[in-house]
């Protein structure tokens, strides 16, 4: 419960900062585990080539994407922090990895991680 807690509290910072960038977006967080053997640099190095691929696979991009690290705790666990300008291009993110050349890339993260939960947030500015 200790570990989700603090997995929680990180996404939510994490989402506040990108919520500052991008007014009323959309935000996927993922909650993982870097596999053993392999280090968060790993993560990373196949986050970049994701999210190259996923802005260049879906009409007018836009998506960034973040890897929130712990700062107290499990050093094992991170979150993924993927915020996409709206609703609709997040869907097409998912239509554009429904296809085998997502499904490979969607392979490249299961060589390093193992991801336990995801949440789907609107961010709103406060007006």
């Amino acid at each position: 419960m200790k570990k989700l807690l603090t997995a929680t509290l990180v996404a939510l910072v994490m989402l506040c900062f990108s919520g500052m960038a991008v007014a009323d977006s959309i935000a996927e967080t993922w909650t993982c585990e870097v596999k053993e053997g392999k280090k968060v640099e790993d993560v990373q190095a196949q986050n970049s080539k994701w999210l190259k691929w996923i802005n260049a696979h879906v009409d007018g991009g836009g998506i960034t994407s973040a890897v929130g690290t712990t700062v107290v705790g499990n050093s094992e666990i991170f979150i993924f922090v993927d915020t996409y300008p709206n609703l609709a291009t997040w869907a097409a993110a998912k239509d554009a990895l429904d296809s085998e050349e997502g499904d490979e890339l969607d392979d490249l993260f299961e060589e390093v991680s193992e991801c336990s939960e995801n949440r789907l947030w609107k961010i709103e500015d406060t007006k």
